[in-house]
């Protein structure tokens, strides 16, 4: 494939696509993306985690970065830049969701605009455990309130409500009970489901980014490893599936990049978009 001359927005997934191991971020992904910066290339992280997670990622990369939080309910133009685009639950449908959330038995969190309320935690998987202290401790989570009564959960606010299990089981019956209550959701790992307001994904997030940058759809690139991901890469013109990508996102893809441990972001950034090899 030819050098892609007309890029001028690439989007990212974070988890398994800009991240390598433990939330670190691969030298050329910093390189290529700080570069795309210096071009005039815009560049957006693209992720279900909440905005003050991203924030503080998107200042070590490149305060350019758009953010896009809660996997498109809240978009800002740039690590403490202006929201550009915000879409909450309404409150029926928040109260709906939470209580089928509730009567699944699972361990889950709400995300709101300030505070993030986590319900039947002592049911919370391990790993999600440990990462939930980590954020707390560096203030990537503004507030944390763990909740037993769901009758006491915001209903104002609302960007994402997300559930977590080790047991497949558990996953499955949640995301039946959503398909048959006819509420969308999402996954970004085998171990959660998610669902946004209606309209919310990320693939309306890329289009959002377009349409305030000025930018047209043949001009985009998006990176993605897991099935939340399917909406942005078929929203981009040029979609990249990662090499550790699940098999359903590797068929929407048009490069498939190396892996995330790789930094196959940015390999893929400095072949198609800059032009180079991405030698120091």
């Amino acid at each position: 494939m030819p050098l892609l001359g007309n890029i001028k927005l690439i989007c990212m997934d974070m988890d398994g696509t800009l991240f390598a191991a433990n939330e670190q971020i691969p030298e050329i992904n910093v390189r290529a993306l700080r570069e795309c910066s210096r071009r005039g290339i815009r560049t957006a992280l693209v992720s279900g985690r909440n905005y003050r997670f991203l924030m503080q990622k998107a200042r070590e990369i490149s305060r350019d970065l758009a953010i896009v939080s809660a996997n498109g309910a809240r978009i800002d133009e740039c690590a403490g830049g202006r929201c550009i685009y915000e879409s909450c639950f309404k409150a029926p449908d928040a109260e709906k969701v939470n209580n089928v959330l509730w009567d699944t038995q699972a361990y889950y969190e709400i995300y709101t605009r300030d505070v993030n309320y986590a319900f039947r935690y002592e049911k919370i998987p391990k790993a999600h455990k440990r990462s939930l202290a980590r954020y707390i401790e560096n203030r990537q989570v503004t507030e944390c309130r763990i909740l037993t009564d769901p009758k006491k959960a915001p209903n104002e606010g609302i960007y994402k409500f997300v559930a977590f299990s080790e047991e497949p089981a558990t996953i499955a019956y949640v995301q039946k009970t959503f398909d048959d209550m006819g509420i969308a959701h999402a996954s970004s790992g085998s171990q959660n489901v998610e669902t946004m307001a209606p309209g919310v994904d990320k693939g309306n997030a890329l289009k959002v980014l377009c349409e305030h940058f000025g930018i047209l759809r043949s001009d985009t690139m998006a990176f993605g490893d897991y099935t939340n991901d399917i909406c942005m890469l078929n929203a981009s013109a040029h979609p990249v599936a990662m090499a550790n990508a699940v098999d359903a996102l590797k068929t929407k893809a048009e490069i498939i990049a190396p892996p995330n441990t790789q930094g196959g972001v940015g390999q893929v950034i400095y072949k198609y978009v800059l032009g180079a090899d991405g030698e120091a």
